[in-house]
Parts: structure tokens; C-alpha cells; sequence
């Protein structure tokens, strides 16, 4: 089996996901979502206000920009807080997994370890980010 048909061998298995099937399917619920397709245009049209201002050089309006960033940070707090919103963010938190998961077992082959017996590391939550502390976890 050559590189490329292997890679999407792995697309198709991602694909088949229940992880990815749950994303798409949130998808679909936001882009259906008619009051949050509404907000989501008002934060566009803030970005667009604010990239306005700010692009006035010397003349900006420093209340009329702060004005804007507590407008857009209400806004995308509304959003968050929406049910359909937040179910899409978690099945893209369980994408973000997955990814990492891919990515990190690819740095092991890549590191020429042994891809039918090698497993990623188990960072222990003592970590003090000083290497000079460390037990190893290799």
C-alpha cells in the first residue's frame, strides 16, 4: 500500500468516526439555526466596523473602538452560551482530540519507533515544565 492510499484510508476511517459524524451533524444544526446565522452576521459586520475604524490611522476613535470589542465580546458570549453552540463546540473539542491523538502517533513513527507497539507518552500532571525535574516519559 503506498503513502497516499494509506492517507485516505485513514480519511475514510476518520470519516467513519463517530466523533466526526456527531461534528458534521452540529454543523448542520448551526447552519439551520436561523437566530444564530443572525448573530453570527452581526459579528461580521462588528469586524467589519472595527477593521474600518482601526484602519483610520491617526483618527481613530478610541471609545468608538472599545465600544465595538464590548459589543462583539457580548455577542460571541451570546453565541457560546447557545445550546446548539455549545453541543457544536464539544464535538469539535472531541475532533481536536482525535487530531492530536493522529498527530502525536505520526511524531512516534516519525521519531522511528515501532508503529505496531509504540503508544503516546502519559504526561504525568506533576509536571514542573523543568526539565531538569523530570523522570523522563519516554
Amino acid at each position: 500500500m503506498s503513502l497516499e492510499s494509506a492517507l485516505r484510508e485513514l480519511g475514510k476511517e476518520i470519516q467513519k468516526d463517530e466523533r466526526f459524524i456527531a461534528l458534521q451533524a452540529a454543523a448542520k444544526v448551526n447552519d439551520a439555526d436561523e437566530a444564530l446565522q443572525k448573530q453570527m452576521q452581526e459579528m461580521q459586520l462588528l469586524s467589519l466596523k472595527y477593521q474600518q475604524e482601526a484602519g483610520k490611522g491617526e483618527e481613530v476613535d478610541q471609545d468608538k473602538i472599545k465600544a465595538i470589542q464590548e459589543d462583539y465580546q457580548k455577542l460571541y458570549a451570546e453565541i457560546m452560551e447557545g445550546e446548539n453552540m455549545k453541543k457544536y463546540s464539544a464535538c469539535a473539542t472531541e475532533m481536536e482530540s482525535m487530531a492530536q491523538y493522529i498527530s502525536q502517533m505520526i511524531g512516534l513513527f516519525f521519531d522511528g519507533q515501532d508503529p505496531e507497539t509504540c503508544e503516546i507518552p502519559v504526561h504525568d500532571d506533576s509536571c514542573t515544565h523543568n526539565c531538569s525535574t523530570c523522570g523522563g516519559c519516554h
